[in-house]
């Protein structure tokens, strides 16, 4: 379960933003490396190098300070750093709810006590198919031995866990499947429309209606009570989006803020784009006052894009009563 102590924080976070922006979320990257090659993916760089333990630890105060109430450990793949936990429990120290997303591949029943002993609240397993999914090597082979762990650490230690697909041409022949692997085990899930820095999504005339009969499913799936984290309007605005621009609200800048591995502040991490400004150089003004220029920044991209962590998060602080409801199903 996750701590009185976060809720509480993320409780007064939400109403201070209701005055003026703050970043209620905070993404940091704590590694360009990957122990997998996603076709799909945008972040691979395994000749970089990580930030040190007390880099991110100063980036953690800092997210404290600025007002987050939720810190996502993005990669790569985190779990290739040795010190994962000891990042968890600076996080989890501050009262910070904690969130970290990776492929799986690198767990085990050893290494998933050790985050939830950490402090990790939720755990995103990005899995693009059961069995195979085109290039992608985010599959669970067809064995379900990941999600016995992963219950079996929520009934020692209350660590929440979810399931997430992303959604392109070559992964959504297995997203029957998934949907019947959540369906018996009774787990969360998300989805996320592959994002395409250089066009709006578009997709092949047999592409496209794959993707509608795919839609269709997770929306019916939704509507009789599987647990899927997005909000509805999310596959309704994917479906749109097959055939029309699309403009997405997006929190980044006013109350999302995301850092790179170099300390710097992505301008977006989807369009691969960061700032010259430091994260650990921005104060609360920074988002008062719109630094960020965020509004020029939703003209220039947000008819591209359907992040799913943007668009959750910014339905959800618009619909905190939604926010609430998922949560407790989650």
């Amino acid at each position: 379960m996750i701590a009185a102590r976060k809720k509480l924080k993320l409780g007064r976070a939400y109403l201070e933003s209701l005055v003026h922006p703050i970043p209620l979320w905070t993404h940091l990257w704590i590694t360009n490396k990957c122990n997998l090659n996603c076709d799909y993916c945008y972040v691979v760089d395994n000749h970089s190098k990580d930030p040190h333990l007390e880099e991110v630890q100063s980036w953690i105060a800092h997210s404290d300070y600025l007002g987050t109430a939720i810190v996502a450990f993005m990669g790569g793949e985190p779990l290739l750093r040795k010190d994962l936990a000891e990042i968890i429990s600076s996080a989890d120290q501050r009262n910070l709810m904690t969130y970290l997303t990776t492929n799986g591949k690198l767990l085990t029943p050893k290494r998933l006590e050790e985050l939830a002993q950490a402090g990790l609240d939720i755990l995103e397993i990005s899995v693009d198919g059961y069995d195979q999914a085109g290039k992608s090597g985010k599959t669970l082979d067809g064995k379900e031995t990941l999600i016995d762990w992963l219950e079996d650490t929520h009934r020692k230690y209350g660590m929440r866990f979810k399931i997430h697909q992303v959604l392109s041409p070559k992964t959504i022949a297995e997203t029957p499947n998934l949907v019947e692997l959540v369906k018996n085990r009774r787990i969360p899930i998300s989805f996320g429309m592959v994002y395409q820095a250089d066009k709006t999504v578009s997709f092949s005339p047999k592409e496209k209606e794959k993707m509608e009969q795919t839609l269709r499913l997770i929306m019916e799936s939704k509507r009789k009570g599987l647990s899927i984290i997005n909000p509805l309007r999310y596959f309704q605005d994917a479906w749109f989006s097959l055939e029309h621009p699309y403009k997405m609200n997006c929190d980044i800048g006013r109350y999302m803020v995301q850092a790179s591995t170099n300390g710097k502040v992505y301008v977006c991490s989807k369009l691969g784009e960061e700032s010259e400004v430091r994260f650990l150089d921005i104060d609360k003004d920074y988002f008062r006052n719109d630094q960020h220029k965020s509004k020029e920044l939703l003209e220039r991209c947000s008819h591209k894009c359907l992040s799913a962590c943007a668009y959750t998060t910014n339905y959800f602080r618009e619909n905190p009563l939604s926010f609430i409801s998922t949560f407790r199903k989650g």
